[in-house]
């Protein structure tokens, strides 16, 4: 019977009987409970039909007998069959949902997981991921991950290692005051390779999301610098395998050392695939050189929505590379940035707020979050409210938005009647200024619907400043292409 699990135990709970009804003098002398589905527990004997599934579930990986038994009888024995039947022979037939659920929580106890509404794909990914995560490179059988890989690709859409084990290296030799070591980090290079991503991924046809951290977790004192280091060698096969992955949206790496040189490379290989929506690369060591090839990807990617570049390592010229390429026009349809936990300066609000004059449909939601932000690049920041009109969400919690800049957030938000959310944490605004941002927040919700003209007013704070026009390109710049850059118009 399936009522425990078709009806939750929150539903049974709710409409149970209570103590007091079963007490009562008309109810405590009934024979028939018929909310009670667990009545003839112990009671009566189980049926014939019980024992034979009984028998039958034992031998499933000989006898598959899901093809001649009654659909009742199938719902039986998917509540007997055990939760550790070779993937081979589980995988291809059985379709229930309860029977994956519970062999997911069998081999993962430790893992709660909610919303989930398709637990084969679930268990099969966690199932494969747990194998890379823990395969032991050095021995690493390519057949065997094959195999595994084109068992599981017709179910999982999305992938996500949180460990990668390191190759084995050589402990090297004890040095002797006679013999000349050579100390040049760039004498010999540094060989960090991980199991080869490729022969996994290429079979992973349906695959949809991809996440990955290169790094070891649980390390406790056999923590090592080079375990969460990984080479050019890890790119290209990972490359080489995002080549076959016709349905990627959305690719992550986090945590790892992932610098300019290996970004460049991904870059290079993503931006061939028109299915990419969403870009997260936080907590990497992302320098400007990285930031503009980002640049270079945003401006001419046609469907990337969502980039995620929160505590990196790039400073003003890599802000330059994503500013310009947010003002070109077609560019990506950009919903939202996060730049979040790293750190700008003035120069960095000045080349956004240069950005967002000229670029006043996209993104929709920006994140700059634990950026630095006080005096006057917050007062450059807040003002970006009243040149760009796509804004509808804008996070800057954490940044010093005292003194002149909640000035200038009232009066740019004033102005703009598109954002709906911003989000002042930890921002020292005073009550009354963040009184007046709700009152006028309350406002923008009330407009919703409602056809509004769009300013094309640039405000004082911008104007008669070197930076504005800060994207003109000079013609006789050898690499200068006609038409492509944004033309200069002279300030009135």
């Amino acid at each position: 019977m399936k009522i425990p699990y078709l009806v939750s135990l929150n539903a049974r709970e709710a409409y149970a009987t209570s103590t007091v009804m079963k007490t009562s003098t008309g109810e405590a002398t009934r024979k028939i409970l018929a909310e009670d589905f667990e009545w003839d527990d112990d009671v009566t004997p189980a049926p014939l039909t019980y024992f034979a599934a009984l028998a039958l579930s034992r031998i499933f990986h000989r006898l598959n007998p899901l093809k001649l038994v009654l659909q009742k009888d199938i719902d039986m024995l998917m509540d007997l069959f055990p939760a550790d039947i070779p993937l081979k022979y589980s995988v291809p037939y059985i379709k229930d949902e309860q029977y994956w659920k519970r062999s997911f929580y069998t081999k993962f106890p430790s893992r709660k997981e909610m919303g989930v509404s398709y637990w084969k794909g679930k268990f099969l990914s966690a199932t494969l991921q747990d194998y890379l995560e823990f395969c032991n490179p050095d021995v690493f059988r390519e057949d065997q991950a094959v195999e595994l890989a084109v068992l599981v690709s017709p179910y999982i859409y999305e992938l996500g290692l949180n460990q990668m084990q390191m190759v084995r290296q050589p402990t090297p030799p004890v040095p002797t005051p006679d013999i000349v070591q050579d100390t040049c980090e760039f004498s010999v290079p540094k060989l960090y390779d991980h199991l080869p991503l490729e022969p996994v991924l290429t079979r992973l046809y349906n695959l949809q999301e991809i996440s990955l951290v290169f790094g070891v977790n649980n390390l406790a004192d056999k923590y090592l610098t080079r375990y969460f280091e990984f080479t050019m060698a890890d790119c290209e096969s990972l490359c080489k395998g995002l080549e076959h992955l016709a349905h990627l949206r959305v690719f992550r790496i986090n945590r790892s050392n992932l610098d300019c040189s290996k970004v460049k490379l991904i870059l290079q290989n993503l931006v061939k695939k028109e299915c990419i929506e969403e870009l997260d690369f936080n907590h990497c060591k992302i320098g400007n050189y990285g930031m503009k090839a980002l640049g270079g990807f945003i401006s001419i990617h046609n469907n990337v929505k969502v980039v995620r570049i929160a505590n990196n390592r790039f400073k003003e010229v890599g802000i330059q590379g994503i500013a310009y390429a947010l003002q070109m026009k077609p560019a990506a349809p950009i919903e939202l940035l996060d730049f979040s936990l790293n750190p700008m300066s003035l120069e960095c609000a000045t080349m956004f707020a240069a950005a967002f004059v000229r670029c006043k449909e996209k993104p929709q939601t920006l994140i700059v979050n634990s950026c630095g932000f006080s005096g006057a690049s917050a007062e450059k920041m807040a003002g970006i409210l009243s040149l760009n009109r796509g804004l509808t969400r804008l996070d800057m919690a954490a940044n010093d938005l005292s003194g002149e800049a909640e000035e200038t957030l009232i009066r740019a938000l004033e102005q703009n009647r598109k954002v709906q959310t911003i989000d002042l944490r930890r921002t020292n605004i005073s009550d009354a200024a963040r009184a007046k941002v709700d009152e006028l927040l309350l406002r923008n919700k009330n407009l919703i619907g409602q056809e509004m003209e769009p300013s094309d007013e640039i405000p004082p704070l911008y104007l008669n400043e070197p930076e504005y026009l800060i994207w003109e390109y000079n013609p006789n710049n050898p690499d200068y292409i006609k038409g492509r850059y944004p033309e200069r118009k002279p300030e009135v």
